[in-house]
């Protein structure tokens, strides 16, 4: 074992500041273990030389002070604004050959520290001194780029015994023990290698992070704390580096994995350089236990991990209404981002009155091989994990099955091995439809996220499976009622069709008896004979109005293309005759072309004319036929200016044989608007009325741009 005399101190000093106070890599918080207390993460190496009172400066090339801690402005006596941009150079008195600061940063150009005795020129007084010099590190982050320059770090330290003035000079076995109380306070463990990868020296943190006592290694082969697997790496990057100076990794930070004296692998933050003594070569490592970070990062990789499987099944729930899709993939992903071996959905299933005869039912699996299909367990058996969960008030979590006291079983997962799981309630607490679950046959613990994500993928689940109730109990009800409306529309036409023969027969022999006993009735006879007709004929109507009605949807003809305005022009033409006794103006915008049904589009039209024509009051109609567009629909109108509708009656408008007016004031069957309606709904739109009494009305009907 080298002893520790203070040159080899020094050098140990300048290499580890070099080290660490000008780099930036990433430090952990110290281990509880190790009893020193680390403010916080950003803990340098150039506070512990603070505190010990080393001297230190960093400087350009050309000797220019970029920066010095207190010790070194105590040292010289000048402040450390004062010391700033000072040359270093104006500090040295007499300076030697070879002795100027460019000369000894020549000299740095093996890559190796250097040491060099100078006279120390302070405010009051020349000092004897030796000052150590090593290149700044070439890191991105270091201190040196910040100032946009590279950099050369610097240790001072009077002398003592040169016959110089060293009124504050340490002597040399104070150096040594203080060397000893810095490496003895950093959590960093700093081990000293020589060019054999055998270890010169190792502070207590080596012990604290690897376990072992460091006069065990020291003298012993680095290799031994080097994974058996990188050792040979090792050696061969070490023998390049000697041979030819390339290094393949990043001295200034790296992360490796060093191997703990009970043989399991530690992750370490690493830090290294190297130095020359007595014309020896030695490296310097410095070195952090990660694992804290480490297991943040597994963890945080994890929650990344089940949020996006959350994130992923939940879409697939919306886009895929099939359960029997949905769970298996959902096990699919539990497993994966779990990293467990089964994943398991269980459907309760109720097969009898009593409620002992309940049993759960493996619906899905993540391992088609795991022989679960179709597989059952009891639903209420108190020994059962997956009974348990049902009645549970949140997840059971079992790290152990073989040694809770709390189960037996199921057999279900016994049979396979399982020892470790978490289940969790599929549905409702008071009513849970299943059970989903993973489990492992190892020992294992699950962390709150694991179980927060298995919580949250069972809320999929639960919604998806509620939502696919709700819809399979509308798709009943709407098969119902189509079939309850095709019940209807055949009665209705049945009813009407059957109607029309006794009513021909009556209205014509009402006829037969008008034409053949006219002269022998008196007026009343006449009379009734006449209301007689008229009420058939209005039966009629009603019952033509009826069957088209109930042929609206059975019986329209397939949509095509129909450009309104041949339309509006058709029944415009056909309303000729009405329009013309009653003076109607009626103007019109260009109409679109639609997909849709020729025919009722013309009933639509003539119906809503119509109407507008009859209910126009006293002065001669006023009609307006617009349109707008509204995204992807049309807005069509028919205004006008006639009698208008109260608010209140304006959806009964619609309803069929609704009328708002007596028979004596307006003619018609009441059906009209009720067929409107229909023909508008049948083509993918909705129609309704604004209007106020004696202020005209508007009707207003939408058709989808691209039709239904």
């Amino acid at each position: 074992m080298r002893e520790v005399v203070p040159g080899f101190t020094d050098l140990i000093y300048a290499t580890v500041e070099a080290t660490t106070m000008g780099s930036g890599p990433p430090h952990e918080s110290a281990p509880e273990e190790t009893g020193v207390d680390v403010e916080s993460t950003d803990f340098r190496m150039a506070g512990l030389l603070e505190a010990a009172g080393i001297a230190c400066f960093r400087a350009t090339p050309a000797g220019t002070i970029i920066a010095a801690n207190d010790a070194f402005a105590r040292l010289t006596g000048y402040t450390r604004a004062e010391l700033r941009d000072r040359s270093f150079d104006a500090l040295v008195a007499d300076e030697g050959e070879g002795k100027g600061f460019e000369s000894l940063v020549a000299a740095l150009d093996d890559g190796s520290p250097i040491s060099a005795t100078i006279s120390l020129r302070t405010k009051t007084e020349t000092l004897p001194c030796t000052v150590h010099l090593e290149r700044g590190p070439s890191a991105a982050g270091t201190a040196a780029e910040v100032d946009q320059q590279p950099s050369i770090t610097g240790i001072v330290r009077p002398r003592s015994g040169d016959g110089g003035s060293v009124s504050d000079a340490r002597s040399e076995l104070t150096y040594g023990r203080t060397f000893e109380a810095l490496a003895d306070a950093l959590p960093d463990g700093i081990i000293v290698l020589d060019t054999d990868s055998d270890i010169q020296y190792a502070n207590p943190a080596v012990g604290r992070i690897l376990g072992y006592d460091p006069d065990e290694l020291v003298g012993s082969s680095q290799v031994e704390i080097i994974p058996q697997r990188l050792r040979q790496t090792h050696l061969s990057a070490l023998q390049r580096y000697l041979e030819t100076g390339e290094r393949h990794i990043n001295w200034t930070y790296v992360e490796l994995p060093g191997q703990h004296k009970d043989g399991h692998e530690v992750p370490l933050g690493v830090s290294l350089n190297d130095f020359t003594y007595d014309g020896d070569r030695y490296f310097v490592g410095l070195f952090r236990d990660i694992s804290p970070r480490k297991r943040a990062e597994h963890t945080l990789t994890e929650k990344v991990v089940q949020l996006e499987s959350v994130s992923y099944l939940g879409r697939y729930a919306l886009e895929n209404a099939d359960i029997d899709d949905l769970l298996p993939k959902a096990t699919e992903l539990v497993a994966a981002a779990l990293d467990a071996e089964y994943a398991i959905v269980l459907e309760r299933e109720v097969t009898g009155p009593d409620a002992d005869a309940d049993r759960l039912r493996v619906r899905a699996d993540n391992d088609p091989g795991a022989s679960f299909d179709d597989a059952t367990t009891s639903a209420t058996a108190p020994d059962s994990l997956a009974a348990a969960t049902l009645t549970n008030d949140g997840p059971v979590v079992v790290e152990d099955l073989e040694t809770d006291d709390r189960f037996d079983g199921p057999s279900l997962l016994t049979d396979r091995d399982v020892r470790s799981g978490v289940s969790v309630s599929v549905g409702s607490s008071a009513d849970p439809w299943g059970v989903l679950g993973v489990y492992d046959t190892d020992r294992r613990e699950f962390a709150d996220h694991d179980v927060d994500f298995l919580e949250s993928v069972a809320t999929i689940l639960a919604t998806a499976i509620e939502r696919q109730g709700y819809e399979r109990r509308l798709n009943e009800t709407v098969a119902d009622l189509e079939a309850s409306n095709e019940r209807l529309e055949q009665f209705a036409y049945a009813a009407s069709h059957d109607l029309q023969e006794p009513l021909r027969m009556v209205s014509s022999y009402l006829q037969l008896i008008e034409n053949r006993y006219a002269d022998d009735l008196d007026a009343d006879g006449r009379e009734f004979i006449e209301y007689a007709v008229d009420g058939a004929d209005r039966m009629r109507g009603m019952i033509d109005g009826l069957l088209e009605y109930s042929r609206i949807d059975s019986q329209g003809d397939p949509f095509e293309p129909v450009d309104l305005d041949d339309v509006l022009d058709d029944v415009l033409t056909d309303l000729q005759v009405m329009i013309e006794q009653e003076a109607a103006e009626i103007t019109t915008e260009s109409l679109p072309a639609v997909q849709g049904d020729p025919r009722q589009l013309r009933q639509l039209f003539q119906n809503l004319l119509s109407n507008a024509i009859e209910y126009s009051g006293d002065d001669p109609p006023r009609i307006h036929v617009g349109v707008d567009r509204s995204g992807r629909t049309w807005e069509l109108s028919v205004a006008d200016e006639g009698i208008g509708i109260d608010p209140d009656e304006q959806d009964r408008v619609f309803r069929v044989f609704q009328r708002l007016h007596s028979r004596e004031e307006y003619d018609g069957t009441g059906i009209g608007l009720a067929l409107c309606r229909r023909i508008v709904e049948r083509h993918g739109g909705r129609i309704w009325v604004d209007s106020e009494p004696g202020e005209g009305s508007t009707f207003t009907f939408t058709i989808p741009v691209g039709g239904r």
